[in-house]
């Protein structure tokens, strides 16, 4: 007899030490569950703050992170079923140049899942869990050792939800193809875009399985208030790996071509630290800045709560659906961001400026100035109430549950 709760087996990166989001979400969906088994890919990155769990959540270290040999990785790849899904892949002459340029990076993640697949199915079987729902929190993750196990019929049900990286070809590192999209899409049971236009492109490329495709919005909690005083000189807050593709040394330009007082804090860290510190000593005097690094997410929100940030500022050339710009937002904070990715999605009339990414400095610069001090036209509460409709957490994460229910129900029970 099937069990009224299904259990949960969730693949993640690095969740509980990393992907901070993914704590929100799990503790909303949690209780839809009898059990939750958390299965990390990685480590935690050092200094990374460990979320807390729900009291039916479980870590299960099946040993992925330690790698597996050369040897080992080459037997798998000799399996029917790795060649399988090579064939469902092949099978479209437009994936042959970016499969055979980049050979070695595709073959070492099919070998990698393959084993991930082996070694889950045994601790499947041990645990009693062919019934659970698997989910993996990344399309470009673990999901293809469950599309591999589903495709067998050794799992009930399985879905991933999918983000920038792991939907956009031009997005996957040194790939030019996400890899083996098409195999996942046959055998998954539905696959979650958290935005619009990843969900538009991911139905265009998955051809019969568009139907499997299903927007489920990220979120993250509204706040009972915010600071209705703003800091003076105005509060530019930016929060962002530094790494190149965020452009964060291009920040101090706009801020002295908006020739004015201002306080500019950014949140992250990363290589290109030293650069954003150059640029940011020659701001002027007038200009203070700070570049806290990384801060566990507690501390950034707690930032908000006790400052009154005029504007959030993003020069990022790519990104899905920033989760740090639905957190300025939850505060009552307009954005000024280039219109990229999933960005338009999240500022819209009311709750910021849009500008092309091809803009000159000293058209954001304006944008910018536009946003401080007297005279502008942002209202907190306004862009609060825009950003409830489409991202508060509540929500969101209960509309997600009921659809992750519905795919399981929909799934026929193992026999």
């Amino acid at each position: 007899m099937t069990a009224a709760k299904p259990d949960l087996v969730m693949l993640t990166g690095r969740f509980p030490k990393g992907e901070a989001v993914l704590a929100g979400e799990l503790h909303a969906t949690a209780t839809r569950f009898e059990r939750v088994f958390v299965i990390p890919s990685h480590t935690g990155k050092p200094g990374a703050e460990t979320a807390e769990l729900p009291a039916n959540a479980t870590v299960v270290d099946l040993g992925w992170r330690r790698g597996w040999s050369r040897a080992q990785k080459l037997r798998v790849l000799r399996s029917p079923l790795a060649l399988r899904i090579l064939a469902r892949t092949l099978r479209h002459p437009s994936n042959w140049r970016a499969y055979i340029s980049g050979a070695r990076a595709y073959l070492d993640i099919l070998a990698g899942n393959l084993l991930k697949a082996r070694s889950l199915a045994a601790w499947v079987e041990e645990e009693g869990l062919r019934d659970a729902l698997f989910y993996d929190f990344w399309f470009e993750n673990s999901t293809l050792a469950l599309a591999a196990l589903r495709k067998r019929d050794e799992i009930r049900c399985a879905v991933a939800r999918a983000h920038r990286f792991d939907v956009f070809d031009f997005e996957e590192a040194g790939l030019r193809r996400v890899p083996f999209r098409e195999f996942k899409a046959d055998c998954l049971d539905a696959i979650f875009p958290i935005a619009e236009d990843g969900a538009d492109y991911m139905r265009e490329r998955v051809g019969g399985n568009a139907g499997k495709v299903r927007l489920a919005r990220l979120g993250v909690p509204l706040p009972a208030s915010y600071p209705e005083t703003l800091a003076e000189p105005p509060l530019v807050v930016s929060c962002s790996s530094l790494i190149p593709r965020k452009q964060v040394h291009l920040i101090p330009e706009v801020l002295r071509a908006c020739e004015r007082p201002l306080r500019w804090v950014h949140f992250g860290e990363g290589p290109e630290r030293q650069r954003v510190e150059a640029a940011a000593s020659l701001l002027p005097d007038t200009v203070s800045w700070e570049l806290p690094g990384r801060v566990e997410n507690q501390a950034v929100h707690a930032f908000y709560a006790e400052n009154g940030v005029s504007t959030f500022l993003s020069l990022s050339l790519s990104e899905g659906v920033p989760v740090s710009m639905m957190e300025a937002q939850s505060y009552g904070v307009p954005i000024v961001s280039l219109a990229v990715g999933g960005v338009p999605e999240i500022v819209q009339k009311g709750t910021g400026v849009l500008l092309q990414p091809d803009s000159s400095l000293e058209a954001i610069a304006e944008a910018l100035a536009g946003t401080l001090g007297p005279g502008q036209r942002f209202d907190g509460d306004r862009i609060r109430s825009l950003f409830a409709s489409r991202f508060d957490a509540s929500a969101n994460y209960r509309e997600f549950a009921d659809a992750l229910m519905d795919v399981w129900a929909s799934s026929p029970p193992i026999l």
